[in-house]
């Protein structure tokens, strides 16, 4: 099987063709609430049958999420699949036909494995050297230290010279702009930006709540905490 073809580290990273293509895994949007009868399901991946299941309710223009999402799947693929193979068959009365051997939860978001993979998520589709080009380009070679909670500027300056929480949000919207990160939210990149230390915050508080979800189901939480590799 061939391997996808794209520029190393050039975004948009095609997340679905590398799960596809390049894994050979077999993915399909499904409503997961209803398959597994469990609340909150953003993903689901069946180890032996290769196949990985996205909520289907994520398709709902919301790329951003749709797209981190994948890469988490495929972080748990690449870390954790091993893991779940070796335990299975320690567990001879598991059914692994009817359950999935790894379900991502919103509410189990801040377990080992859902942090490491959403760091595997977050180094996959926002590459390192890729977000700091972008960075660079629009912003020169110093990092953006926040201090204010408010922007004295208003929150919708253009230029985004005042960098403050409530303007992180368009700080990364403007680095996503630059180095062409299609298929990346806002909130993703500003918590990318944060850990490569290129955006401090000095505030004290948390950036999480400059983005509101337009549902509850996509106030995501997995994206709360990315730490490059």
């Amino acid at each position: 099987m061939g391997k996808v073809q794209w520029s190393r580290n050039c975004p948009p990273i095609p997340v679905e063709a590398i799960v596809e293509k390049y894994l050979g895994i077999t993915l399909e949007y499904e409503k997961l609430e209803e398959i597994l009868g469990i609340p909150d399901v953003l993903g689901a991946t069946w180890v032996e049958e290769k196949r990985m299941v996205i909520n289907i309710s994520l398709l709902d223009g919301q790329e951003g999420r749709l797209t981190f999402t994948c890469g988490h799947e495929v972080g748990h693929w690449v870390l954790h699949r091993k893991y779940i193979i070796d335990r299975a068959a320690y567990s001879p009365d598991s059914d692994s036909g009817n359950n999935p051997a790894i379900v991502c939860r919103v509410s189990a978001a801040k377990t080992r494995g859902e942090w490491q993979a959403d760091c595997f998520s977050a180094c996959l589709i926002m590459p390192g050297r890729a977000v700091q080009g972008a960075f660079h380009k629009v912003f020169g070679e110093d990092q953006l230290v926040i201090y204010n909670r408010n922007s004295c500027l208003g929150e919708n300056n253009p230029l985004a010279l005042d960098p403050s929480r409530d303007t992180a949000h368009q700080i990364a919207k403007y680095v996503m702009d630059a180095g062409r990160f299609l298929n990346v939210s806002k909130e993703a990149m500003t918590y990318r930006l944060e850990d490569l230390g290129l955006l401090v915050n000095e505030t004290g508080l948390s950036l999480s709540s400059s983005f509101q979800a337009k549902k509850p189901f996509f106030k995501n939480s997995r994206e709360r905490k990315l730490l490059v590799s």
